[in-house]
C-alpha cells in the first residue's frame, strides 16, 4: 500500500526523536525532572492541534497537504531547538515541533484507516512499514556513528533529514495530495486504487458544517455553539471506555518509551541505547504485521488485556534485573506491549467510533490515550527520578496498567459495545 512509504519515513523520525530527545534536552543542560517538564510541555502541545482540526480534515478529506504542512513545522524549528539554552524558548520550539510531530500522527492512521476501508484489521500490515522504518534508522546510529549523542545540533540534523525526507514523500507518492470524497465508499478497496476513490466518512463535500448528521447522513441547517460536544456524545461508553483503559496502558509505558535512553546511559553507564531501541522495534515488526491475524481471532479487548499485562510484566523485569540482560528482555516486550497493543487500539476505536467521525476517533485515541498519557508519565517520571531513581520508577508505573486490569475485571460488559455503522472485525 502507497502509504507504507510515508509511514516509513515518518517512524524513522519517530526512531530518532525516541532515542535522543532526552539526550539533546540533557546535552542542553537541564535535569531529569526539567526534561520531564519540557517532555510534558512537548506531550501536551501535541495534543491541542489534533483535536482542533481532525474533524475538519474528515470533512475536507485533504489529509495529505495537513501532512505536508506539518513537516514543514517540524523541519522549520529544529535549528533553534539545538542552539538556544533558554528554557523558554526551549519549550517554545519543543511545543511547535510536536504540533507537527504529533499532528501527523491521527491524520496518517486516519488516511490509512478509510484506504483500507472494511479492511481496517489490516492496518497492522501498513504500519509495520513504520516499524521498519524505526528498526532501520536506530540501528543504522547504532552501528554508524553518526549522532553525537553529546552533541544537541548533530541530533537536531538528524531529526530533520528523516522529516524532510517524510515530507517529500508526501508530495511525490501519487495520489497522497488528492482529496478524498466523503460520501463514496466502494466495496473493494484496491491498494492500487486511487485515493478519490477510497472510502470516507458520511459527510458530504459540500455539506454545512453547522450541525450533526441525521440517519440520513444530511446535515440540520441550524447552527449550534455544541456541535464539538455533541459529537463526543456520539460516542458509545465501550469508546470512552477503551479509551481509559489504553490510556492506563500508555502511561504504565512512559519509563520505556520516554526516559530509557536516559535510563541506559545514566544508570546502566551503556552506550547501547540505539541498538536496544533497535531491538524493540524488531520485536514489534512480526507481531504488528501478524496483528491483523490476532486481532480476528481474538478481539481486540483479550488483546488489549493482554497488553497491560505484559507492560505491567515489563516494568517489573526492568526494575527487578537491572542490567543489559534486563534492558534487553524489557525491550523484547515491546513486541506485544506495542506490536499488538498498538494495532488493536486502533481498530478498537475505530470498531466503536461512527464512521464519519473516524480521524476525531483516531485523535481522541492519540492526543487523550497516548498524549495526556505521556504529558502525565513524563512530568511524574522526572521527579521520580531525580528523587527515588530509576529503579522505583518502573515500579512506580507498574500501578497503572494493574488499575487498568482491575476496573476491566469490574467493568468489562461496557467493552462490548461498538458502533452500528462500523463493521466488526474481531471478538
Amino acid at each position: 500500500m502507497i502509504m507504507g512509504i510515508p509511514f516509513f519515513l515518518l517512524f524513522a523520525v519517530y526512531g530518532v526523536v525516541n532515542v535522543y530527545l532526552p539526550l539533546l534536552l540533557s546535552g542542553l543542560g537541564y535535569s531529569a525532572t526539567m526534561i520531564g517538564i519540557l517532555q510534558g510541555i512537548f506531550e501536551a502541545s501535541g495534543l491541542l492541534f489534533p483535536i482542533l482540526i481532525s474533524a475538519r480534515v474528515d470533512k475536507r478529506g485533504s489529509y495529505g497537504s495537513v501532512m505536508v504542512a506539518l513537516g514543514l513545522l517540524m523541519v522549520a524549528v529544529l535549528p533553534l531547538l539545538a542552539i538556544s539554552r533558554s528554557f523558554i524558548i526551549t519549550a517554545l520550539m519543543l511545543a511547535l515541533f510536536a504540533i507537527g510531530y504529533k499532528g501527523i500522527v491521527p491524520v496518517a492512521d486516519a488516511l490509512s484507516s478509510r484506504m483500507l476501508g472494511p479492511d481496517s484489521s489490516d492496518y497492522g500490515k501498513v504500519r509495520v512499514m513504520g516499524s521498519i522504518g524505526f528498526v532501520c534508522i536506530t540501528l543504522l546510529l547504532q552501528i554508524v556513528p553518526l549522532v553525537d549523542s553529546s552533541s544537541p545540533v548533530s541530533i537536531a540534523l538528524w531529526i530533520g533529514i528523516p522529516s524532510v525526507a517524510f515530507t517529500l514523500s508526501v508530495l511525490l507518492v501519487p495520489g497522497l495530495l488528492q482529496r478524498f470524497p466523503p460520501d463514496h465508499e466502494p466495496d473493494v478497496i484496491s491498494p492500487s486504487a486511487p485515493v478519490t476513490a477510497v472510502a470516507g466518512s458520511t459527510l458530504s463535500a459540500d455539506a454545512p458544517a453547522n450541525g450533526p448528521a441525521d440517519s440520513t447522513g444530511s446535515f440540520s441547517a441550524a447552527r449550534s455553539p455544541h456541535r464539538g460536544l455533541r459529537k463526543l456524545r456520539e460516542f458509545p461508553s465501550s469508546f470512552w471506555g477503551g479509551i481509559a483503559l489504553i490510556f492506563l496502558g500508555f502511561l504504565g509505558l512512559t519509563p520505556s518509551q520516554r526516559f530509557f535512553s536516559l535510563y541506559v546511559q545514566e544508570y546502566l553507564k551503556l552506550d547501547s541505547y540505539a541498538g536496544l531501541w533497535a531491538l524493540s522495534a524488531a520485536a514489534e515488526v512480526p507481531f504488528m504485521f501478524l496483528s491483523g491475524y490476532f486481532i480476528r481471532k481474538m478481539g481486540t479487548q483479550k488483546i488489549l488485556v493482554l497488553s497491560l499485562l505484559a507492560i505491567l510484566t515489563r516494568n517489573l523485569v526492568y526494575a527487578v534485573f537491572p542490567n543489559f540482560a534486563g534492558a534487553v528482555a524489557g525491550q523484547l516486550f515491546h513486541s506485544v506491549c506495542y506490536g499488538l497493543f498498538h494495532p488493536a487500539a486502533v481498530v478498537f476505536a475505530c470498531e466503536r467510533a461512527p464512521k464519519r467521525l473516524m480521524a476525531v476517533a483516531l485523535t481522541l485515541y492519540s492526543s487523550v490515550s497516548v498524549g495526556v498519557a505521556s504529558v502525565i508519565g513524563n512530568i511524574l517520571g522526572g521527579f521520580v527520578i531525580d528523587t527515588l531513581g530509576y529503579r522505583p520508577l518502573f515500579l512506580v508505573f507498574c500501578m497503572f496498567p494493574f488499575i487498568g486490569l482491575v476496573a476491566f475485571s469490574i467493568f468489562r460488559n461496557i467493552f462490548a459495545v461498538r458502533s452500528i455503522d462500523t463493521p466488526f472485525t474481531g471478538k
